[in-house]
């Protein structure tokens, strides 16, 4: 008798034990007794997550590799120029790319960086209460727009009701610090930044004063290795797909928009009920 109870044991064990170490599929549950099957519907919760994270790091490293050898070659070009020319016009040219790279490289080594701290809190970081206007205050006070664009108007458009929303508040800051790149790098100055409540939904948003993209181009947005004519070797996509992230881990959207104010990108969330 207790030899035919343990059988369902030694089939699970016999399953795992012949796994690949890669392989985190569900175990199968039909037929077990019901305590089993709830043991193993939790089991199989956490491979399911296990495994989002492991493609996402997955991901990223592929990511990392393809955005990395353009630039890091290109730079390795410019040098060699340089050093071959003692002097010239042709030696201040190549300087002067070698440095528009390196700055180039730099925003995408930030990009990459946050986008795997943004992988990794999506499941784990807890959620927590979180004002998008003191998101936006906060971005607005790094002053990352005089380093980026110097001289670039950047204005706070927040109300006095609370937008709250539960969530990450690292992740948060992380998807609008890329926006307001996106912004000041590709849009027309003055740039605002916002937070407001519509409905049961929360928006927090950076806007330009510019027409925007083409229609094609907004379709592709939020795309890895996403780069235009428009854009050239100043973006990769990586920018806004962190936005996309975020916005998926809580249950929200990224929404773009076009209107007589500008240009608009969007961060919008499920608003807490009760923000009191």
């Amino acid at each position: 008798m207790v030899r035919q109870a343990l059988r369902p044991l030694e089939a699970i064990t016999d399953n795992l034990a012949r796994r690949d170490p890669y392989d985190l599929t569900a175990i199968p549950v039909d037929g077990l007794p019901r305590e089993l099957q709830v043991m193993l519907g939790a089991l199989n919760r956490f491979m399911g997550r296990l495994e989002g994270q492991v493609d996402s790091m997955r991901t990223l490293i592929s990511d990392t590799a393809h955005q990395l050898r353009t630039p890091v070659a290109a730079i390795r070009i410019q040098a060699e120029v340089a050093v071959a020319e003692p002097e010239g016009a042709v030696r201040g040219r190549a300087l002067d790319r070698l440095l528009t790279r390196t700055r180039s490289l730099a925003t995408l080594l930030d990009q990459l960086l946050s986008r795997a701290l943004v992988i990794h809190r999506s499941d784990s970081a807890p959620r927590v209460a979180v004002d998008l206007r003191d998101v936006a205050l906060e971005i607005m006070e790094r002053e990352d727009h005089a380093v980026l664009a110097p001289g670039a108007s950047l204005k706070l458009e927040i109300g006095e009701e609370p937008v709250v929303v539960r969530a990450d508040p690292f992740s948060l800051g992380e998807a609008t610090h890329n926006l307001l790149i996106n912004a000041l790098t590709h849009g027309v100055p003055p740039v605002s930044i916002g937070a407001e409540r519509r409905g049961a939904e929360a928006i927090l948003w950076v806007r330009d004063s510019g027409p925007g993209p083409e229609e094609a181009v907004i379709a592709r947005m939020g795309e890895r290795h996403n780069r235009t004519a428009r854009s050239g070797e100043s973006s990769s996509g990586i920018g806004l797909s962190i936005v996309q992230s975020v916005a998926a881990a809580f249950g929200g959207t990224m929404e773009i928009t076009r209107d007589a104010q500008g240009f608009r990108i969007a961060l919008v969330l499920p608003a807490e009920k009760d923000p009191s």
